[in-house]
C-alpha cells in the first residue's frame, strides 16, 4: 500500500481542521501528506454559454481576475503546506477544473490511500450535513474518504 494521504482544500474555514485531520491519519500510516485544490476552470466555465461580442470585452479582465485569484491560491497552499511536519510532505498542487471530477482523477492517477475532504465546503451552506460535493466524493472515490465536520 502507498500510504499516501490525499487533502483536498478549499480554502474555507475547515480547511485548517481538514489539514490536522489529514496530517493525524498520514502519521498514524507512515505515509505522506498530499495537498490538492481545485480551481474552477474559467475556460470550461466560458464554453457553458454562448459567447457574445459583449463577453469577449470582458475576457480580459475575467482573466486578470483569474490570474490573480491562482496567485493568492498559491499563498493559501504554501501557508498550509508549511503546517505540515517535513518528514510527512508530499507534492502540493493546484488543478484547473471540476471539484469532483479532478479530486477523483488525482486520487485515481496518484494511487492515493486515504482522501481527507471538508463535510462543508466554501459554499458554507448548511442544508444538510454532508456537502453535495464532499457526499460525492463519497461515493465515487477510489479510496477509502475521511469526512471532516
Amino acid at each position: 500500500m502507498s500510504n499516501k494521504v490525499l487533502v483536498a482544500l478549499d480554502f474555507s474555514e475547515f480547511s485548517h481542521a481538514v489539514l490536522e485531520m489529514g496530517i493525524k491519519v498520514a502519521k498514524a500510516l507512515k505515509g505522506k501528506v498530499f495537498l490538492l485544490h481545485i480551481e474552477d476552470d474559467i475556460y470550461r466555465i466560458r464554453q457553458s454559454h454562448e459567447i457574445t461580442p459583449m463577453d469577449e470585452e470582458f475576457f480580459p479582465v475575467i482573466n486578470q481576475f483569474h490570474d490573480a485569484r491562482i496567485k493568492q491560491c498559491q499563498t493559501h497552499m504554501e501557508k498550509l503546506y508549511k503546517k505540515i511536519p517535513s518528514a510527512l510532505r508530499g507534492d502540493k498542487v493546484i488543478v484547473e477544473g471540476h471539484p469532483i471530477e479532478e479530486i477523483v482523477k488525482y486520487a485515481e492517477q496518484n494511487k492515493i490511500s486515504v482522501l481527507v475532504v471538508g463535510a462543508q465546503g466554501s459554499s458554507n451552506l448548511s442544508m444538510s450535513k454532508l456537502g453535495s460535493t464532499a457526499e460525492k466524493i463519497v461515493r465515487k472515490a477510489p479510496c477509502s474518504v475521511v469526512v471532516v465536520k
